[in-house]
């Protein structure tokens, strides 16, 4: 009996360590991954904020006591994630940026590119995330955030033909209500379709008449929210994501 319930122990143990041999001793990790995480929980911690310049790598060598060669390859890391940009000048520099999104909006860009996503999947999945956004966002929203979605709403009419910054301000409106829902995955989401929107239409329609009707669309949609009115809300926000697609088949027609 003795030698059955050894031979038995001998094999249970047998089956059980033959998925383990596939384990491998683990890599320790590069400097500039450790120092690139530091940095990405700071601004996810908003210990750092949006805006805000980073040292500058002599600076971050010099604490850290590591080469510069490390600190640009963390930084690099970190600008490909999206969560610093690079800008250039006398006044240049890395800084604190809020596209922790562009990993995402690279790979749907690529999709599109390749012929894999289409514009219809595109639309469909901007309706879906729009809507649930909007429903999370009408049952947090307080009078600060209902002051601010008028604030970014105004600055839509400073926009000309000429300034180009019709995409940026719409977009800040847009992700503004994604973050009053609470669910940093649904701004993820928002500002990465929206960035896409912005390459299917780089110059768009930027006519006084054009900027007005969003203008005037957008002040509905503070209104319904500040009502916590779900059905007009909903509504608006899939004028607004109509009012793309009509573009896009005008677009499709003249070319």
């Amino acid at each position: 009996m003795v030698y059955w319930t050894n031979q038995f122990s001998a094999r249970v143990a047998d089956m059980v360590s033959k998925p383990f041999e596939l384990l491998k001793q683990p890599k320790r990790e590069r400097l500039s991954d450790q120092i690139a995480g530091q940095i990405k929980k700071l601004i996810i911690s908003e210990n750092i904020q949006v805006g805000e310049k980073l040292p500058t790598e002599r600076e971050l060598s010099s604490q850290l006591e590591v080469s510069r060669v490390v600190i640009r390859e963390a930084l690099r890391s970190l600008e490909q994630a999206g969560f610093i940009e690079t800008r250039p000048g006398h006044t240049g520099g890395s800084y604190v940026s809020n596209r922790i999104y562009k990993p995402l909006f690279d790979s749907i860009y690529d999709l599109l590119q390749d012929g894999d996503l289409t514009l219809n999947h595109f639309n469909q999945a901007r309706k879906a995330i729009e809507s649930i956004c909007i429903e999370l966002a009408l049952v947090r929203i307080g009078k600060k955030d209902i002051d601010k979605l008028v604030e970014l709403n105004e600055r839509l009419l400073e926009d000309t033909p000429e300034t180009g910054r019709y995409h940026y301000h719409n977009m800040q409106f847009h992700l503004k209500i994604a973050e009053i829902t609470g669910n940093p995955l649904i701004k993820l989401l928002v500002g990465a379709l929206l960035s896409t929107l912005k390459v299917i239409f780089p110059v768009p329609r930027q006519t006084e008449s054009f900027v007005k009707k969003i203008y005037k669309r957008h002040l509905g949609l503070i209104d319904a929210l500040q009502s916590k009115d779900i059905h007009r809300c909903k509504k608006l926000i899939m004028e607004d994501v109509s009012y793309t697609e009509k573009l896009q088949n005008l677009k499709s027609i003249a070319e």
